[in-house]
């Protein structure tokens, strides 16, 4: 189900509800959800979309360990492991969850905000395994992709030792980023050379030469590539980056909540649900994915 009383502020605060299933095939949450969003969402609620997760969980481990010696490439050795992350942390929500509900003690602390993170978390592995494994690329197409891909990671360790030049090890670091930048120079030379990229648009190219974009056409294209509803992405994907960033929606609210750290508030058990939903509806999408991905390697080998 919904978010119960935090949708409610949301919305108080120039938010709107979430277009679910409206403009693409598959929404992030289903329609159950939808009906109950901003809505009184009591421990029942929290209790069934759990029992969904798990059943997806479930079916997605047992994916997972078929595929086991199938997928060759790094196309299906990729989807693998996002899949198997995927699967990680929702056991991991699971793991949080149970620390707090099923205590002996008489304080029941339910960490939510680490609920939020992770499912927030599963949705992108999520969505980048449905875009590496699309099977649909021709092998330009997912040539393309894949050197984008080792591009951003490439600049991103770059910039991510630039303020290291300045330390004890500076010398060494400046040595290591130099060789950095040669292999970005020469990814960036093969993407210019793939046919494919020259149909992009001039601000799509630029964007992944100055390796701004690690998705081609952005996050958002990608959503719509997975067959995720845009909207839906947008406005959990927001939702749930205030716990990640300890911004003020993830805590202002508390006392009016009835959030604490002795007992579990109708809202803990509300968001709770809500990720539950969220990472089930992850799993079912990327364990389809890997179901026809083993077909396809099960019938390439005979």
């Amino acid at each position: 189900c919904g978010f119960y009383k935090a949708m409610q502020q949301v919305r108080h605060h120039g938010g709107n509800r979430p277009r679910c299933g409206q403009s693409a095939p598959v929404a992030l949450v289903s329609e159950a959800d939808n009906a109950c969003i901003g809505e009184a969402m009591s421990e029942n609620h929290y209790q069934t979309e759990r029992d969904t997760c798990e059943t997806a969980l479930a079916a997605a481990v047992a994916v997972s360990d078929a595929c086991i010696g199938l997928l060759d490439g790094w196309q299906g050795h990729w989807a693998a492991f996002l899949h198997a992350r995927t699967i990680v942390n929702t056991m991991t929500i699971f793991d949080v969850i149970d620390a707090g509900v099923r205590s002996d003690g008489e304080a029941r602390p339910l960490d939510h905000f680490s609920v939020a993170s992770i499912a927030r978390t599963a949705v992108e592995a999520a969505l980048m395994m449905l875009y590496i494994s699309d099977p649909s690329l021709s092998p330009e197409q997912w040539e393309l992709r894949h050197l984008i891909l080792q591009l951003h990671d490439t600049s991103h360790r770059s910039r991510m030792f630039r303020a290291r030049e300045a330390g004890d090890n500076g010398e060494e670091v400046k040595q290591m980023r130099a060789e950095y930048r040669f292999h970005i120079d020469r990814i960036a030379s093969e993407i210019l050379a793939n046919p494919e990229f020259a149909k992009l648009t001039p601000e799509q190219r630029d964007r992944i030469l100055k390796s701004r974009d690690y998705y081609i056409g952005g996050i958002r294209n990608a959503v719509r590539m997975a067959g995720w509803d845009v909207a839906d992405y947008d406005f959990f994907e927001s939702y749930f980056s205030a716990y990640i960033h300890s911004m003020p929606m993830s805590f202002f609210r508390a006392e009016q909540h009835q959030v604490g750290f002795s007992g579990i508030s109708e809202f803990q058990f509300a968001l709770c649900g809500t990720a539950l939903a969220l990472v089930a509806n992850a799993l079912v999408s990327t364990t389809a994915r890997m179901e026809e991905l083993i077909r396809q390697a099960r019938e390439a080998s005979q």
